[in-house]
């Protein structure tokens, strides 16, 4: 994984890049913490909500989630040609995290609120409904959020940088939604006031958020429309993104690593309640080990970085992350504490090699087009890759609902009175799933190459 390539010269005595203010990269990777903690507070919770409050069956309820997400997925390419071609006082893509701060405030309580906004039976349309304005509030931040970093900066190691801060911040979202949600639903009392108090409280920090992004990146770089733009067919445009055959690779891993997340994080309440015979703070202390060991291991990583492609720091931590998900074959009921907290531990180290390097290849193979083309194509590429994250984190509950409605979950009975068969419906979700997911992307990781200087030399 490190053959060496030609990279073109830049000239004898290139600039050193201007730096990106610590104000900018702080307030900038903040923004994940919103973004993150909006996505898991669902992720982790709602199918148990659909199916034990709303009383919904399983296989509807995953079918809703997936197919909101998945209508609203249409609209990742509106946001990534409205944030290219927007001009105001406070550029391209700032004005927009004002507006998705707003709407992700508001989505949170609705979702959580159904049962108490429609009382009784619920149509199913409105459900769907309530689930297509949380992800179009998704849509309306991320897009420009993930846009912006192409636009700091021309360096790649400073992309690097600044990723690692997003990266850490995830981290804590990942805490914030899959943990400390999760157990204060069990304080509240886990049952239908429980949710929708959850709902509110957790809009709220949401929105403070991504409040503070779009205050704290004031005054970062932004790239400027161009006065005279050649104009592309949909056609013309997507044959472009297709001809970039590292942002494809990326595109096969991120969808593959989507799914992982996806299917363990929709799963993992389930897990620990059915099989486990836990209650949901067990969550939290999984959650806690893992992004303590993750915090850790992104500046080890990062720091590897200087000696190792991209490429082999992923490859390093997908082959890893593939053990730690297996390792719950030996979770029993009986295991001590001590057990769950050195698999958060083993989770977390391979977690922060995947999220560092994978977000910085990403940023990469968008730099790569604008090299090739000169066409600066930020905004369409970001709603790309928001489409397949969005397509990814639909397939999980999909396919977990799917499970349980072929494998006799009863929704009618608690969660901890539920079948053997239902108990191996939710194994199968948390781990098979995730751990072929993750070994396939190392297919596409074989033939991703982007040139990349380490230690003066150039590699791919």
């Amino acid at each position: 994984m490190t053959d060496k390539i030609r990279v073109p010269a830049t000239g004898a005595a290139e600039a050193a890049p201007e730096a990106i203010p610590f104000r900018v990269r702080v307030s900038w990777g903040l923004g994940s913490f919103g973004t993150i903690t909006y996505l898991n507070v669902v992720t982790a919770l709602v199918m148990v909500y659909l199916t034990t409050v709303m009383k919904i069956d399983p296989g509807t309820a995953g079918a809703l989630v997936f197919y909101a997400r998945i209508i609203d997925a249409f609209s990742d390419p509106l946001m990534g040609w409205l944030t290219d071609r927007t001009r105001s006082r406070w550029g391209r893509r700032r004005p927009w995290l004002l507006v998705g701060a707003v709407v992700c405030g508001l989505g949170l309580p609705l979702v959580y609120s159904q049962h108490a906004i429609f009382p009784g039976a619920m149509p199913l349309t409105l459900c769907l409904a309530v689930l297509v304005f949380y992800s179009l509030g998704f849509s309306i931040f991320n897009v420009p959020y993930l846009t912006m970093p192409v636009e700091m900066t021309n360096d790649r190691m400073q992309r690097l940088g600044i990723m690692s801060y997003r990266s850490m911040f995830m981290m804590l979202g990942s805490v914030a939604g899959s943990a400390g949600a999760p157990l204060l639903l069990e304080k509240l009392g886990r049952d239908a006031d429980a949710y929708q108090n959850l709902g509110f409280v957790a809009g709220g920090v949401v929105f403070v958020i991504m409040l503070a992004t779009f205050l704290g990146t004031s005054g970062a770089r932004g790239g400027d429309v161009d006065a005279v733009q050649p104009r592309y067919t949909f056609r013309e445009q997507v044959n472009a993104v297709l001809s970039n055959r590292p942002f494809m690779m990326m595109v096969g891993i991120k969808v593959l690593q989507f799914l992982a997340l996806s299917a363990g994080g929709a799963t993992t309440a389930f897990f620990v309640i059915m099989v486990l015979k836990r209650d949901l703070s067990l969550m939290s202390l999984l959650a806690v080990s893992t992004i303590a060991s993750t915090l850790t291991f992104i500046p080890v990583f990062r720091w590897l970085g200087q000696y190792m492609t991209k490429r082999t720091g992923l490859a390093i931590g997908i082959i890893g992350e593939v053990v730690a998900v297996l390792s719950w074959l030996l979770a029993t009921p009986e295991q001590s504490e001590v057990f769950f907290v050195l698999r958060g531990v083993l989770a977390g180290i391979f977690s922060s090699a995947i999220l560092l390097f994978s977000q910085a290849m990403w940023l990469d193979t968008i730099d790569h087009d604008r090299e090739q083309t000169g066409l600066r194509r930020e905004g369409m590429y970001t709603s790309i890759y928001v489409f397949i994250e969005r397509l990814g984190y639909s397939l999980g509950p999909l396919v977990l609902g799917e499970l349980l409605q072929a494998m006799d979950f009863d929704k009618n009975l608690p969660l901890e009175q539920q079948p053997a068969s239902a108990e191996l419906a939710v194994t199968i979700s948390l781990v098979g799933i995730p751990a072929a997911a993750y070994a396939a992307g190392l297919i596409f990781l074989w033939f991703y190459r982007v040139p990349e200087r380490v230690g003066g030399a150039a590699r791919s």
